[in-house]
């Protein structure tokens, strides 16, 4: 398998995806077949090294796969990125635990860590002689009744965080949130956890708050790509060029800066909320090209206006918060409004 098949295998199902992206949105779950045959694609290979199975693909191509699939239907785009999210925290931290089924895409592994960035975990840890006791609640977890396993987080006695390869069976429950304003299919639910047992064969890493707040930034530029794709899909329902071309130039002024990042976090912060800031405006100019049919639920400018906000909330910490109130709102508008 070479990186130029697996995007030639992408292209129809970015089609269909795009063709089903309203239907997916209302469904309430994603479909499983969409996330097996983007393994089956070899989707999941391509930001795997080579001596792991995978294809070790460009940055480029790996930024222009995750735009392209957020374009076409953002439930479907965030569902495989817990998969590729797992996959990631297996290879950082026990690539013993990764196996060719993940990157085929036929066991799926979703990730429960975003709880850890708040003050007081709801997931504590208690250390046993043969591994770890897991007890709590982890607020947000997406594709329940979709995923094979989870790469769970919680706080142990001392502060640090566990990371540990967890199958989705008895110990875990999943609590329905409530409904969702946009992603919707993305099966999102709480995992309730009754004194799960987890063996020390089951670690991935372990970390401290601090490591984990480092690895944000590069985090947050690589979810750049999600509204940059939705600003790509907006344009479609956009009548007026100008608009479009004005659109598709900032869009690439941002994606250069995520694509030449060098660690400054301030600038990860930056473009994050700019792309953001695009999204919600792409948005909304095609909610306006549409006119009142936009206002319909089934009318894809609705559905992307309603993605644009959930791309303010993912991954939301309080430093990326700020930004995006300044961006939003306490910037200068200029002297009309003074």
């Amino acid at each position: 398998m070479r990186v130029e098949s697996v995007l030639q295998e992408l292209q129809p199902l970015l089609d269909r995806f795009r063709t089903a992206a309203v239907e997916t949105d209302r469904s309430g779950r994603l479909p499983l077949e969409h996330l097996r045959a983007l393994g089956e694609a070899g989707v999941y290979r391509l930001a795997m090294p080579q001596e792991r199975g995978g294809l070790a693909a460009p940055p480029e191509v790996l930024w222009e796969v995750n735009e392209s699939l957020a374009a076409a239907c953002g439930s479907t785009h965030f569902v495989q990125a817990q998969h590729q999210g797992g996959l990631g925290f297996l290879l950082r931290g026990n690539a013993g635990l990764l196996h060719e089924d993940h990157l085929a895409g036929r066991r799926l592994c979703g990730v429960a860590f975003a709880h850890l960035r708040r003050p007081q975990s709801p997931v504590t840890v208690e250390t046993t002689p043969t591994g770890w006791i897991f007890r709590g609640e982890a607020p947000w977890f997406s594709g329940w009744g979709l995923m094979d396993e989870v790469v769970l987080a919680g706080r142990d006695e001392r502060g640090v965080d566990i990371y540990a390869l967890v199958p989705l069976h008895s110990g875990i429950e999943g609590i329905q949130s409530p409904p969702l304003s946009a992603i919707q299919a993305s099966a999102t639910v709480s995992l309730r956890l009754h004194d799960l047992v987890v063996p020390r064969a089951a670690l991935v890493l372990t970390q401290t708050l601090e490591e984990m707040a480092r690895r944000d930034f590069r985090s947050q530029l690589g979810y750049t790509a999600l509204p940059l794709g939705l600003v790509r899909e907006a344009a479609r329902w956009i009548s007026s060029e100008t608009v479009r071309r004005c659109l598709a130039e900032r869009a690439d002024r941002l994606r250069r800066r995520a694509l030449d990042w060098t660690d400054d976090p301030s600038e990860a912060l930056e473009v994050r909320a700019g792309a953001n800031l695009l999204a919600l405006q792409a948005a909304q100019a095609a909610v306006v090209s549409s006119g009142g049919q936009a206002n319909q639920l089934q009318h894809p400018a609705n559905r992307l206006l309603r993605e644009s906000s959930f791309y303010f909330l993912t991954q939301l910490n309080a430093p990326l918060r700020e930004v995006a109130f300044d961006k939003l709102v306490l910037q200068d508008w200029g002297p009309a409004f003074a």
